[in-house]
């Protein structure tokens, strides 16, 4: 026996850079500035100024302007302001217009699909994404559009890292560990219109995603004046890209402005996990057609990035994994009958 040879477990993880597994999980880019992480792990939420440039959010009104049938007004059971908010008034609006949704973006003929798409690869997205969720990050919702005219609700406060009952929502976790954030849902925002101070939109409590207790009710529906003043809304122009875990507590105030809300949110997950299941059995034929190999990629479903995955980088472009070893791909398939188990 050669005692000069390094000693390497079953899957190869030691720290030395010789001992590394030939298919380890790309580096990920630097993706915030400190003072971005700092705000990040204080509040739980992020707003960067212009983070889209002023010709895609043109295309990207253009786009839902020339899709507004397919619009849709909550209404009845579908209300969002809750029963105590409603009670007291404070996300009722003018008491009877709704949030408006839409969806399918991804799917809309070209070119009225492209600035959505574009969204999943988009440097400032793609670095913010490596950092918060991770190399290999994927998309986990189907991308919605929230819309309010004056008067329309708002949403009673949800998310959270602690369940109504008390126990931690593992789905939803935010972690900081070993120096890095990590986040098992993670919304990203593109916002299309102004949403000034006081206009409503988006609220928070800041911190919430780091809190042990479940959230009272009373703070949830804004039914509580003192629980109230926690409430945070962050004003937010066409081009800003909010981005927020959903370990924090958050929802939507009243829309009191002239002009139409318009924010189009997407939800991230790490490479390995999922919490919607819009991609079974496989994404709609229109949303994926045509998307480049690093769009493909974050549609792709949930898998460690040392299965083969695609990886998007720094700019946005797709980054090609180190391949498995072939002889363990060889005996999986004697095994499994299978590339991958």
């Amino acid at each position: 026996m050669n005692s000069s040879a390094p000693l390497v477990g079953h899957s190869g993880h030691l720290s030395a850079e010789a001992l590394r597994n030939a298919h380890d999980v790309p580096k990920a880019p630097e993706g915030l500035t400190h003072k971005q992480r700092y705000a990040f792990d204080l509040n739980g939420y992020l707003v960067i100024k212009g983070a889209f440039e002023p010709d895609v959010v043109a295309r990207a009104n253009a786009a839902v302007d020339a899709h507004m049938e397919t619009l849709h007004e909550r209404s009845g059971k579908l209300r969002t302001s809750g029963l105590y908010g409603r009670q007291s008034g404070a996300l009722t609006g003018d008491g009877s217009t709704g949030r408006f949704d839409m969806g399918g973006m991804l799917g809309w003929q070209k070119p009225h699909c492209e600035p959505f798409r574009e969204v999943l690869c988009h440097p400032q997205v793609a670095k913010a994404l490596a950092e918060l969720v991770g190399v290999g990050y994927r998309l986990d919702h189907s991308p919605l559009m929230i819309a309010q005219e004056k008067g329309s609700e708002g949403h009673t406060l949800h998310g959270g890292a602690v369940t109504e009952a008390g126990e931690p929502a593992w789905p939803l976790a935010y972690e900081f560990r070993h120096g890095q954030m990590r986040n098992q849902l993670l919304t990203v925002c593109m916002q299309l219109t102004e949403a000034h101070k006081g206009a409503g939109g988006f609220c928070a409590v800041p911190g919430s995603h780091k809190s042990n207790y479940s959230v009272p009710p009373a703070l949830a529906d804004l039914a509580d004046e003192e629980l109230s003043e926690m409430v945070v809304q962050p004003a937010l122009m066409p081009g800003d890209c909010l981005i927020f875990t959903e370990a924090t507590l958050h929802g939507t105030l009243p829309w009191t402005a002239d002009n139409q809300r318009r924010t189009v949110i997407y939800r991230f997950a790490p490479a390995g996990s999922a919490y919607g299941r819009g991609y079974l059995p496989t994404w709609p034929e229109a949303a994926t057609a045509g998307m480049s190999e690093a769009q493909l990629a974050v549609m792709a479903a949930p898998f460690h990035p040392r299965m083969n995955r695609t990886c998007v980088g720094r700019d946005g472009e797709p980054v090609l994994p180190k391949p498995r070893e072939p002889f363990k791909v060889e005996f999986d398939e004697k095994v499994f009958g299978s590339k991958y188990f």
